[in-house]
């Protein structure tokens, strides 16, 4: 029987695999940071068999059944979950997201999500929606690359684990919204609501009092409700989750209380950490505004990172100083750090089977695609003068393709063929609908709109590659 080992203590057999990882690990950062070229699918690709050979050395040495051993935090597990991280971050950055590897980080965040609303009580069951869906979408993806037996074994248990584990959290969540009534629930969903405002109030610089006062006068409200301290029904039965929604509302008075009273919102000891999670929340923020443009998927790294740490400096759920107290600001912090985590779930959900290297044409048949739906919306007389900037934008997208594909600068096939294409050939679709509309101009243009009629109607033609 193996026995566990400590913390820092790695087996001497298991010193080749972790110098391996350590170096894979390394070249990942660096294709990270290289902002000079795109990511490549070879080099993901390559670097991922890499890691594939050693998994299967980690688990001759340890043995395929000996879970505690996967789990256990030693150096080889955390530069391995580090690698794993990096790795998915660089399958979803190469437009696959849509294959296993790419969904170790999206587990990992959706644990993190899940905890912090543990933590807090601050979620009703339509805000675990999101997440039960995101997590059948992922175990399908895991499924079908099982079923196809594309990826090591002992990577889907990996994954098997991770997935496992989130359904369960989420059970107990669900679990827990279900305990409370129906007759309570729009009123638990309520004051969930209005302890969500009191927090992103409290990020404020600055904020007004009316609005405090405004969430004040609800409470009081929800209050009235309560018959000798209980809610009830319509018939005056006492109904499931009194404890959960009566704490909350206690809760959201204690928040409004705090808010007016203190002009600090943190202790000075933890003034550092306050001013990290907003500098990083509000760098997500800008992510969530303008990720079409600016996001790569591996740029979250650092942001993983960052909140990590600032987790590890919780004691059971609670920040500390220097000297192990807790201080005052916690609900505040905690609502940061759970914020940052859930930005960044949002930034992932969001990514696009599309390669970075698509992503500029990507985008510009989106600009494109909303412009030609703006005036369709519109409607109105066009010529055919109106809508040549659009024919040209479109031939001139045309004809970057090669064979019906779009290739990037070293003549590879990027990931995202068939939604590039096939926005392509909807932004053609709707021109031809508009040019149904086309009025006739004057005689002295009659040539130059000949020939671009003939050209809009040449492009009727459009092969789309999915």
């Amino acid at each position: 029987m193996t026995s566990t080992p400590l913390v820092d203590q790695i087996p001497l057999e298991e010193q080749p695999v972790l110098e391996a990882l350590v170096s894979i690990k390394h070249r990942l950062t660096a294709i990270k940071k290289d902002r000079s070229q795109y990511i490549k699918t070879s080099v993901v690709t390559g670097i991922y068999n890499e890691l594939s050979v050693q998994l299967q050395k980690l688990e001759e040495l340890r043995g395929a059944g000996n879970s505690t051993l996967w789990s256990f935090r030693n150096n080889v597990n955390c530069v391995l979950d580090d690698v794993f991280v990096i790795l998915s971050l660089c399958f979803m950055a190469v437009g696959k997201t849509k294959e296993s590897p790419a969904t170790y980080v999206q587990l990992l965040t959706i644990k993190q999500c899940l905890t912090g609303l543990q933590e807090s009580g601050i979620y009703a069951a339509e805000d675990l929606k999101q997440y039960e869906d995101r997590l059948k979408e992922l175990e399908a993806f895991i499924s079908v690359d099982e079923a196809r037996a594309s990826v090591p074994d002992i990577q889907t248990r990996i994954l098997r684990r991770k997935l496992e584990y989130d359904n369960n959290l989420l059970k107990e969540l669900q679990e827990a919204t279900d305990s409370i009534s129906p007759e309570l629930a729009p009123t638990h969903r309520r004051l969930v609501q209005l302890k969500v405002q009191l927090g992103t109030l409290a990020t404020r610089t600055t904020w007004d009092a009316s609005d405090i006062h405004r969430i004040q006068e609800e409470l009081r409200e929800i209050e009235a409700k309560r018959v000798d301290g209980k809610f009830t029904d319509a018939e005056n039965n006492i109904v499931r989750g009194q404890a959960a929604v009566i704490g909350l509302l206690e809760d959201c008075y204690d928040d409004c209380h705090n808010l007016l009273a203190t002009k600090e919102r943190v202790p000075k000891a933890l003034e550092d950490v306050f001013e990290r999670l907003q500098m990083i929340k509000m760098d997500l923020e800008r992510l969530v505004l303008t990720q079409r443009w600016t996001l790569r998927e591996t740029d979250l790294w650092q942001y993983e990172i960052q909140l990590n740490e600032i987790s590890t400096l919780r004691k059971n759920g609670k920040f500390v100083d220097q000297d192990g107290n807790v201080e005052e600001g916690q609900t505040l912090l905690n609502f940061m750090l759970h914020k940052c985590y859930h930005l960044i779930y949002v930034l992932l959900s969001a990514s696009e089977p599309v390669a970075e290297a698509l992503m500029p044409i990507h985008n510009q048949l989106l600009t494109v695609r909303r412009c030609l739906l703006e005036v369709k919306k519109w409607g109105g007389d066009f010529t055919v003068r109106d809508l040549y900037p659009y024919q040209m934008k479109l031939a001139s997208m045309d004809n970057m393709r090669v064979d019906g594909k779009f290739l990037d600068k070293d003549k590879e096939i990027p990931e995202g063929q068939g939604i590039c294409n096939s926005l392509l050939s909807e932004c053609y679709d709707i021109l031809y609908e508009l040019q149904d509309s086309v009025i006739e101009e004057s005689s002295d243009v009659e040539g130059v709109d000949e020939d671009i009629e003939v050209e809009l109607r040449g492009s009727r033609g459009l092969d789309v590659v999915v």
